[in-house]
């Protein structure tokens, strides 16, 4: 099993599938650094904490708000739209079973949307990472 170790250069395999590539890194925050992971899509890098996407990945949230540098997005369940956010204007036409990466922009349609086997292989993934 693959972890990412807290005190080690040692980092868990980068995960990719559907336009998405996760690569976990230490994101700068403030004066410090912290376990991430840094997803792309296309032009796209959002950071995330990489314990905000484990929990993610186990149920315990469904939103994951991007850190650091780079432009604000959002990691969701597209079951977790408000019907009165912006972001439900965005996942209308999606399966509620659905992941989506969305960027802080009204109007943008999601930079990756994950379904079925992939959707759970990365959930899964999430689960390897530690920090």
């Amino acid at each position: 099993m693959v972890r990412w170790r807290r005190n080690s250069e040692e980092t868990a395999a980068p995960w990719e599938g559907a336009g998405l590539v996760a690569r976990p890194e230490h994101i700068p925050v403030r004066r410090r650094t912290v376990p991430g992971v840094v997803l792309s899509a296309g032009e796209v890098r959002a950071s995330m904490h990489a314990r905000d996407l484990r929990d993610f990945g186990r149920g315990r949230v469904d939103v994951v708000e991007s850190i650091g540098d780079g432009p604000l997005a959002f990691l969701s369940h597209v079951r977790a739209a408000a019907p009165s956010s912006l972001a439900a204007e965005q996942v209308r036409d999606l399966p509620a079973d659905a992941v989506v990466l969305l960027v802080a922009d009204p109007g943008t349609p999601p930079v990756v949307v994950l379904t079925g086997a992939v959707r759970d292989g990365f959930l899964e993934w999430t689960q390897q990472l530690t920090g």
